[in-house]
């Protein structure tokens, strides 16, 4: 039996997948310190920082379309 997803709630996330990535202190700290500035956790901070540079290189290389702003 399936079930209705309420339509008032959020789509559901992609599952991620673990990735370990060694940064040396200083720049740990850094990133701690910029998102606590924003109210946010470090390593979601660090995910949205990959996602936005990807989607810039991608742009670059031709593989995405540039968006209208």
């Amino acid at each position: 039996m399936e079930f209705e997803r309420d339509p008032r709630l959020p789509p559901p996330r992609r599952k991620a997948r673990p990735l370990s990535v060694r940064f040396d202190a200083d720049t740990i700290d850094r990133l701690k310190a910029l998102a606590a500035r924003r109210n946010k956790g470090y390593q979601t901070l660090l995910k949205e920082f990959v996602c936005e540079r990807l989607y810039e290189e991608e742009k670059r290389e031709g593989i995405l379309p540039a968006r209208e702003e």
